[in-house]
């Protein structure tokens, strides 16, 4: 073979390995990595995110679908099944479980901003935008905040509908 094929071959697999080595993974550690453990999820069901102007950073929103058993135990106990410890995977302790509808400063730093500057959730540029907007301004669903993400947990539908998952959202900016 000639050299300049195996040059080539070889730098190919390295940007491969690279690459690939980074990209997330439906595990523990991929696309789940940012909430906290002691969440159970079923599977991820949205996700989306945006650069902010001037390199600034990167805000967005994932929305995950709890375990069967985790949501049960939502259904029975309400807010006292929920973890009161969490701790997200960057080190940041979540502060106590809120009710919505959220806070006004909350709403306009986390879920949606009138101003020009996107947030959290309206960063993720998904259809399923204005339906997370109206479980933040609902009652009967639950929040908490790190200071540069909210956890929002919809569950004002669990008991009108047995067969429902629940599911949280996870709102970030930068």
């Amino acid at each position: 073979m000639r050299p300049y094929i195996l040059i080539s071959c070889f730098v190919v697999s390295i940007f491969a390995l690279a690459t690939f080595s980074t990209l997330p993974r439906n595990t523990r550690d991929g696309w789940n990595y940012l909430l906290p453990s002691q969440f159970v999820i079923n599977q991820r069901l949205a996700r989306g995110s945006t650069q902010l102007p001037n390199g600034t950073g990167v805000c967005g929103a994932v929305i995950y679908q709890l375990s069967e058993a985790q949501t049960e135990e939502i259904r029975r106990n309400g807010a006292a099944a929920l973890p009161s410890d969490l701790i997200g995977p960057d080190g940041l302790k979540y502060g106590r479980w809120g009710n919505t509808p959220l806070p006004k400063d909350m709403f306009e730093r986390y879920v949606f901003n009138s101003t020009d500057s996107p947030v959290g959730l309206n960063c993720g540029h998904g259809g399923w935008e204005k339906e997370w907007r109206a479980n933040a301004q609902v009652a009967g669903n639950y929040y908490s905040t790190n200071g540069k993400a909210l956890l929002l947990l919809k569950a004002s539908e669990l008991r009108d509908h047995p067969e429902y998952l629940a599911a949280v959202g996870y709102f970030y900016n930068p």
